[in-house]
């Protein structure tokens, strides 16, 4: 995203549209995979030979859930994107890109789940993330050591 000194308004200028996926610069990563474009609506003005920008960012990413190690859809929002930056002698252009990126991966959870708010069950794969057990199981503990417990040693 560059954005053009010159053309910034007396009053501010407002900038909405998207960056493609690749802006994050997540290729190969293997715990988030970018879904779709990172989309922003900024507005940038200039007070005493800076330029203030700020506005919301926000982008659709797959997580890999630390519980079952399955992929999970979640958007990540930037409501308070703000920045300020210099102008230096020169200055023509911009580039807000790399603030971008940075203040969409602070916002990913550090250990992220595919859990609801409702039910504290993941999504991916029915896993109870408060008791760590399985929805779904119907076998019960004693059954799953069976076979250890017959191994003579």
């Amino acid at each position: 995203m560059i954005i053009e000194i010159q053309k910034i308004s007396e009053n501010g200028s407002t900038y909405e549209g998207a960056l493609p996926p690749e802006s994050l610069d997540l290729e190969g990563d293997k715990f988030i995979r970018p879904k779709g474009d990172v989309r922003y609506v900024l507005t940038a003005e200039i007070v005493s030979e800076q330029v203030i920008v700020r506005g919301s960012l926000e982008t659709e990413l797959d997580l890999l859930c630390v519980v079952c190690a399955e992929f999970f859809s979640t958007t990540v929002r930037v409501s308070s994107f703000l920045r300020a930056y210099a102008i230096k002698p020169g200055m023509e252009r911009l580039d807000l890109t790399e603030d971008i990126r940075e203040d969409i991966l602070l916002e990913v959870p550090h250990y992220p789940r595919g859990e609801t708010d409702e039910t504290e069950h993941c999504r991916v794969c029915g896993r109870n993330l408060k008791t760590n057990t399985e929805a779904r199981s119907t076998e019960s503990t004693t059954e799953v050591w069976d076979p250890l417990n017959r191994l003579k040693l």
